[in-house]
């Protein structure tokens, strides 16, 4: 069984929140870790682990401020792993809120979009 993570958002790092069993699989806040690698091995791994027994539909939802290149560089890597299941053994869906006016975040929601061929909603959040 897979067991749910929840990191608690710092000044500096995320709410983390992956929950198979409720279907939760969300970011939230600022990522700027320190160490990259030491934060999101654990959130990489479980995504490793889930992939191999999805649920039918796996919903994404991406709500952050900010977040650095090495954050970046993770979440392409999540979008990619999620990219190539999708259709095969779940159907994907992607999530990016940004806040009214915050149009740097909408524009790295559409960056990140472009990368991948994947259900992918940009939504303003008020």
């Amino acid at each position: 069984m897979l067991e749910p993570i929840i990191i608690e958002a710092t000044s500096d790092t995320p709410r983390v929140e992956l929950d198979k069993d409720r279907g939760v699989f969300r970011f939230e806040g600022k990522s700027l870790p320190e160490d990259v690698i030491k934060f999101f091995s654990p959130v990489q791994n479980w995504f490793v682990q889930y992939y191999s027994d999805p649920n039918p539909d796996t919903d994404i939802e991406f709500n952050l401020d900010y977040f650095n290149s090495s954050t970046a560089r993770i979440i392409v890597k999540i979008l990619i792993a999620s990219e190539e299941l999708h259709g095969k053994t779940t159907n994907m869906h992607v999530t990016w809120y940004y806040r009214e006016n915050d149009e740097v975040m909408r524009d790295r929601g559409i960056e990140l979009k472009s990368v991948v061929n994947i259900p992918f909603d940009i939504v303003e959040s008020r």
